[in-house]
């Protein structure tokens, strides 16, 4: 069935090649005198897009052109005289298409001016007609019907009448209502979302813009990172502090705000409230006020290590190729033979690992609350092995059981140790691994735990 389909395929594409602007001029022109103008026309077309010199095709086509002009002008007509001013207008519009195909091919057929009178008047009452529908569905809250009524009003004309704020208030209206209620219920991101598609299509709409802020601002979430200033790996602890900080920043997310370092002292010693469990039920609205910071989170680093292997060097038992050269004495000729010399070269290892276990915990300051908490285990290490020797070392080849091994997977192999690298990564390198690594967990615990 396939090679079937396939062999049709070939012999269209075949014989569309072998028709000729002739052909189908000639084909057009027996359409025509058996009234079949719109065929015609479209072969007439056909013949003067491949050769834009026929004259039999073009005067056909003015011919033929005409006649479906004509028919198109007589459905416009008709819906104009039936008072169905929608049909009418796309009516014409259609109209307006085919004349503009014609001109692609150099044919000019003119649209009387009493036509275009008449289309002026159909699209004014189609549009009037869709406005105060539009109207009528603003009225009665059907903002999606309104909205298409005016959409398409505006698609004619953008300046009709006030149809540009309408369609604005019908696409609008819906999430303001949907704001307001997410405000009312104190779900602040939601309106904050709402808020903003509203202000991405206007520059502002009602109170959008002090609803927003209010919102934000009700909303936001003060946030103080800090670490246990006595703990042994306080260092550690506070680099990973700013690698949160940074993600924070970067996730970008307008709820969240991160505690100025002046107001850290305060934070801390609420935290330190909070967790005492002094906190009474009439205390809980004012923990946190002074500073903004409604949240801590805890970071600590409770162990690290550091593993390390010095270099070693180990005498590694190899051969060398070489060619010796040999003289055929019955026919003269000279030929080489490959031959391979015990050799020894060396190989260098050494290793590091950086471990290290990070607590982090997020507490609430009104409550005193902890809202997530988690033990992050990492370890990076870096190794590196790497093969030397004085000679030429892409002529060598490993040993294998005391004989030379030559197989080409064994040669590459070792040619690769010579050239594989030869830097073991830092204990700052590794660390800074761990840095990156461990708060990108952190800081996205944080923003999900507090959303």
């Amino acid at each position: 069935m396939k090679r079937l389909l396939l062999l049709f395929i070939v012999l269209a594409a075949i014989t569309s090649s072998c028709v000729t602007s002739k052909s189908l001029s000639k084909k057009g022109k027996i359409l025509e005198d058996a009234g079949q103008y719109t065929a015609a026309a479209d072969l007439y077309y056909q013949s003067i897009k491949k050769n834009f010199s026929n004259t039999d095709a073009l005067i056909g086509m003015n011919r033929t052109g005409k006649q479906v002009l004509n028919k198109y002008l007589e459905v416009f007509s008709k819906y104009v005289f039936e008072e169905n001013y929608e049909k009418a207008t796309y009516a014409y519009l259609d109209a307006l298409a085919y004349q503009k195909k014609l001109k692609g091919v150099n044919i000019e057929i003119p649209i009387s001016q009493a036509n275009e009178d008449k289309y002026k008047d159909a699209k004014a009452s189609y549009l009037s007609q869709k406005y105060d529908d539009g109207l009528k569905f603003i009225e009665l809250e059907r903002f999606p019907d309104a909205e298409k009524c005016f959409n398409e009003v505006y698609k004619f004309d953008q300046n009709f009448k006030d149809v540009n704020e309408l369609r604005n208030i019908a696409y609008l209206e819906p999430y303001y209502r949907k704001a307001e209620k997410y405000k009312d219920d104190k779900e602040y991101r939601k309106a904050y979302d709402a808020y903003n598609r509203i202000l991405s299509r206007v520059g502002n709409y009602k109170d959008t813009k002090e609803h927003l802020t209010y919102v934000l601002k009700k909303g936001q979430i003060g946030i103080a990172i800090t670490n246990d200033k006595k703990s042994r790996y306080y260092d550690f602890s506070k680099n990973i502090k700013q690698y949160v900080l940074n993600d924070i920043i970067r996730i970008k997310d307008p709820f969240v705000k991160i505690v100025d370092r002046d107001n850290i002292d305060e934070v801390i010693k609420e935290q330190e409230l909070a967790l005492s469990g002094m906190v009474n039920s009439d205390d809980q609205l004012d923990v946190g006020e002074i500073s903004g910071v409604k949240y801590s989170v805890i970071i600590d680093v409770s162990s690290y290590g550091v593993d390390y292997r010095p270099l070693k060097k180990t005498a590694k038992k190899g051969y060398e190729s070489y060619k010796v050269k040999y003289k055929d004495s019955e026919t003269g000729k000279t030929y080489y033979k490959t031959k391979y010399k015990k050799i020894t070269y060396y190989i260098y290892s050494t290793y590091r690992k950086v471990s290290m276990t990070i607590t982090y915990k997020i507490l609430s300051l009104s409550t005193g609350e902890i809202l997530g908490t988690d033990i992050i285990r990492k370890a990076y290490e870096s190794d590196v092995e790497y093969a030397s020797y004085d000679g030429s070392y892409s002529k060598l080849y490993p040993s294998y059981d005391g004989k030379v091994n030559t197989s080409y997977s064994a040669h590459n192999n070792l040619k690769r140790k010579f050239t594989a690298n030869k830097k073991l990564a830092s204990v700052d390198e590794l660390r800074s691994l761990i840095y990156k690594n461990s708060s990108s967990t952190i800081s996205n615990s944080i923003i999900n735990k507090l959303k």
